[in-house]
């Protein structure tokens, strides 16, 4: 049993190849009828637009795999192809790629032309060309991924080395960050010390300074005593002499006559 894509209901087969879905009227074409009907089992062809890709395969979902189709722009239509079982088509979209009518009957126009069957070896030829692109497509996906592969590879490398040089890179500076911070510290210590140490010099002069002060003040009141002592001395000298020179002149006077 094939279920819709775009809304989970039963699919009903009509004719060979082709389901319609009873909820949505979309159809499911198979590859076979695909074939069969225009001569190319990936009808229609289009650019992929894979980024509008939402539908997964109903074929691929009985097989027990999830496989979300590819999202084909052909003719201004967007339909949902799997590459291995067939195509999804909304309703009215296979009118539009078949270019009938308004009001055209769509699965039975696409009916005669499964009907109608070519000569089994021109089948047969078409096939054959089929199955030769299928393959060359399938060697060049294989020769892609496989640069891919390369590619990444490359690019792993290429970041590890960017890794390795930037890891180097980052244990320079920071040898570098240490080294500056280390000579920072030294400098600030010998500035340190040179400070204590011009500290030290200012406080032991401060020191002497004051002890030289405090025996300068003592000096100078010594000397004050001695001045004042001095002054007396100097008086009372000069009173001795004023004496001894009295007594001088008292001597030096006529004596008197005895008799």
């Amino acid at each position: 049993m094939l279920l819709c894509p775009r809304c989970a209901e039963a699919l009903d087969r009509v004719f060979g190849g082709v389901a319609v879905c009873v909820g949505c009227q979309g159809a499911w074409i198979s590859q076979s009828a695909l074939d069969v009907a225009f001569g190319n089992p990936r009808w229609p062809a289009g650019r992929n637009m894979w980024w509008h890709a939402a539908l997964d395969c109903p074929e691929c979902a009985t097989e027990g795999t999830v496989t979300r189709m590819d999202a084909r722009s052909a003719d201004a239509i967007m339909v949902d192809l799997c590459p291995s079982h067939g195509v999804w088509l909304d309703h009215g979209e296979l009118a539009r790629l078949m270019k009938l009518e308004a009001g055209a009957d769509e699965l039975l126009a696409l009916q005669r032309k499964v009907n109608a069957v070519p000569d089994p070896d021109g089948l047969a030829q078409r096939r054959l060309r089929w199955r030769t692109e299928l393959d060359k497509r399938r060697r060049q996906t294989a020769e892609f991924r496989a640069w891919l592969e390369m590619a990444a590879q490359r690019k792993a490398a290429e970041a590890a080395e960017a890794e390795r040089l930037r890891a180097i890179e980052d244990e320079k500076r920071r040898q570098v960050r240490e080294a500056q911070a280390a000579s920072a510290a030294e400098i600030a210590r010998v500035a340190e010390e040179k400070r204590q140490a011009e500290l030290a010099r200012h406080q032991r002069l401060m020191k002497q300074r004051a002890e030289i002060a405090a025996s300068m003040n003592v000096l100078v009141r010594e000397r004050e005593a001695a001045r004042g002592h001095l002054a007396s001395v100097e008086s009372q000298f000069a009173q001795h002499e004023k004496a001894l020179s009295e007594i001088d002149k008292e001597l030096d006077a006529p004596k008197p006559n005895p008799k």
